[in-house]
């Protein structure tokens, strides 16, 4: 396993560069100029202005120049100063990090409970009241976009019903309600952001609970005389889950593509506003940092999941 692992990691490096080179090239060749954005729009200035300014960002080298300033100043841990913010990269996405790995976190565990919970109740009980109910959530969980299913619930909960609030964030636990507080900005950009993902994960469960279900080695436990709750959490469920974690896992890096648009809607200050805020200021080593966040989280998470199979399921070895 541990053999497996350093591979995985030792593959990752290539995909992370060729991931970074062909995003670099791609924000390169994006309209718009961040030196005019940086100086506001270059009004009153002069030429000569604009291109110190363009040499003090860099901006004035060659495109592939470029990129091999940024992938050396990568393997020496830096992620390069932002053009607006003028900060450091890293101090800038590690300030945001943890407010955006919680909503993201929250809005998985949430869906993936929820999920897992109603595709269970409707794959054992097929065409029941359940089961119509899960294909409802379904339909919607695949219809509503996020950003309008984030206007709904603040026009419902927090307009018309005044219990939640709008957007934003506390600063602090203490004061203003503490910690309830905190929870009480969380509800609606955690539902919001995992709506999606518990319809699909209640689906393919619900899929998965079938197919599990009408086994052989089901048959066989029902016929020793088992309780049918047994047979279900013991027996079916184990392998049952197995296609939800891999729909989980892979559904997880599009939670931070949606998180940028919930961050938007509800005013959060994460990693999604920020990438937001910097493709629309052009501040390119922001947006290339967190795209190097983006792909090792992902990386990382799909390991993560490699590794619970090889745990709830006993015959998946790893060589």
């Amino acid at each position: 396993m541990i053999a497996y692992i350093i591979r995985r990691i030792l593959g990752a490096v290539p995909l992370i560069l060729l991931v970074l080179v062909i995003n670099f090239i791609i924000l390169q060749l994006a309209p718009g100029d961040p030196v005019f954005l940086f100086i506001q729009g270059g009004a009153g200035t002069t030429a000569e202005y604009v291109q110190q300014v363009r040499e003090r960002l860099g901006l004035d080298r060659p495109m592939g120049e470029q990129l091999l300033v940024f992938i050396l100043n990568i393997f020496r841990g830096e992620l390069g100063f932002s053009h607006f913010y003028q900060q450091p990269v890293a101090a800038l996405i590690m300030e945001r990090l943890p407010i955006t790995f919680l909503l993201v976190i929250l809005s998985t565990i949430f869906a993936s409970v929820a999920g897992i919970l109603l595709g269970i109740f409707a794959g054992t009980r097929p065409y029941s009241a359940v089961d119509r109910i899960n294909t409802v959530v379904a339909v919607l969980g695949y219809s509503i976009p996020t950003f309008w299913l984030g206007q709904l619930l603040i026009i419902a909960f927090s307009v018309r019903l005044n219990i939640l609030p709008t957007g934003g964030i506390p600063m602090h636990f203490t004061g203003g309600g503490g910690f309830l507080d905190w929870l009480r900005h969380l509800v609606l950009p955690v539902l919001s952001l995992g709506f999606i993902q518990l319809a699909l994960a209640a689906r393919v469960m619900r899929a998965s609970t079938l197919e599990v279900l009408g086994m052989d080695y089901i048959l066989s436990a029902r016929a020793k005389g088992l309780k049918e709750s047994v047979i279900l959490f013991k027996h079916a469920l184990r392998n049952a889950v197995l296609p939800v974690l891999t729909v989980i896992s892979v559904n997880f890096a599009f939670q931070f593509t949606g998180a940028m648009i919930i961050e938007t809607v509800y005013s959060w200050p994460g990693l999604g506003r920020l990438m937001f805020e910097s493709v629309y200021r052009r501040d390119y080593p922001v947006l290339m940092g967190l795209l190097i966040v983006t792909s090792v989280g992902v990386i990382v998470i799909n390991l993560i999941t490699d590794l619970l199979y090889a745990y709830i399921d006993p015959r998946i070895v790893y060589e």
